[in-house]
């Protein structure tokens, strides 16, 4: 199952539609995450999922994200660029999804520094997208990029860092033509 995580608070953005399209056009069985539907609060820092196997202190929706996240095959994670770098709402599900790290699933991030846990996604593929009106995008994928490459050791598939300007998406076939060509891709990496 493909995980599609909506960054924007907007449920109709050009964001999260760009990640719809490319989930749809993986050809797999998906699920989307619309981060405005959710309660997700900042992460305070407090190590709590540390010492205990990756339970956070905090309860809201990770509880539930997080399962989905080490659950799933693939992730797609988009969220529009604000003050040139990704939104506050998927950096607050970024920062969170920490406690993953603390379920003694996968390898560890660094041998022989056991407190920085393991990675469960490590090896999965994954695509990254982020839109602007005008722009700090570069920037922007290169967090996502940190994150998803560098943190969570999976495999970036296809990045997407489009400037749609006050465009709408949909009436943007080049930019549709590419979120679809990354989801066919991440379809076909899937099969093996």
């Amino acid at each position: 199952m493909i995980l599609g995580i909506c960054g924007s608070l907007r449920g109709i953005s050009n964001t999260n539609r760009l990640v719809k399209k490319a989930a749809e056009a993986s050809g797999w069985e998906f699920e989307l995450i619309y981060l405005g539907d959710k309660t997700i609060k900042p992460c305070t820092g407090c190590s709590s999922c540390m010492m205990n196997q990756g339970i956070c202190s905090i309860e809201d929706d990770m509880t539930e994200i997080n399962e989905m996240i080490i659950n799933s095959d693939a992730i797609i994670m988009g969220g529009p660029t604000y003050f040139m770098d990704i939104n506050g709402a998927l950096k607050d599900l970024i920062d969170r999804s920490s406690a993953t790290f603390y379920r003694e699933i996968g390898p560890y991030y660094k041998a022989g520094m056991p407190w920085l846990g393991q990675r469960p996604m490590a090896g999965k593929p994954a695509i990254i997208i982020t839109t602007v009106a005008g722009g700090g995008h570069d920037r922007a994928i290169e967090t996502l990029r940190v994150c998803v490459e560098e943190i969570y050791q999976m495999k970036i598939v296809s990045k997407l860092a489009e400037a749609i300007r006050l465009d709408d998406v949909d009436d943007l076939p080049d930019v549709l033509k590419r979120a679809e060509e990354a989801g066919k891709k991440l379809g076909e990496v899937l099969i093996g």
